[in-house]
């Protein structure tokens, strides 16, 4: 899986805030956290509402939750109606590109459907970096050629070439 590989490759170094949105049945819990806290060799966390985002952090919403940036804050929101689920990753980015304009960095991985996409236009539009797996190296590759039909100069490559890609992003801002 790709979380986990990403997950896995950032160390201490790493002054980003990584926050994994996917698809999920409500009743499914938070088992992706509970696989990344035990792989991650940095914190993982589950966000609640208002908590302030922190550095070398990785963040895993819980399935029933919609989770938003407001600011330098999470906007954590119970929502389990299946449409406010199928584009979690969109209303997450938007808040992030709102947020955080030029220092947003979106990235769409394997999944199904189309969420992601608008999201990641909305990143594209504020200044902030995209990146997209390449849709033939993609489990499921809806998701990815979709965001790529939105943002077609977007990053594209594999999952190595994302976590590379995410390395230098952070060596880059530790040094401004």
């Amino acid at each position: 899986m790709e979380v986990i590989r990403i997950a896995e490759s950032l160390g201490e170094w790493f002054r980003g805030t990584i926050i994994f949105a996917n698809h999920r049945p409500p009743e499914s819990g938070n088992r992706l956290h509970s696989i990344l806290a035990g792989r991650a060799r940095i914190e993982v966390e589950e966000p609640e509402n208002e908590d302030c985002l922190e550095k070398c952090t990785i963040y895993v919403g819980h399935a029933s939750d919609t989770v938003e940036v407001d600011g330098a804050e999470f906007d954590v929101d119970e929502n389990t109606s299946m449409k406010s689920r199928l584009r979690r990753i969109d209303d997450l980015f938007a808040s992030v590109a709102e947020s955080s304009g030029v220092d947003a960095v979106g990235v769409v991985l394997s999944g199904a459907l189309s969420d992601g996409a608008l999201g990641l236009k909305a990143i594209y539009n504020a200044g902030g970096y995209c990146m997209v797996q390449d849709p033939e190296h993609a489990e499921h590759d809806s998701m990815p050629a979709c965001a790529l039909s939105m943002v077609p100069d977007a990053f594209v490559g594999t999952t190595d070439d994302i976590i590379s890609k995410l390395m230098e992003i952070s060596m880059r801002r530790n040094q401004i």
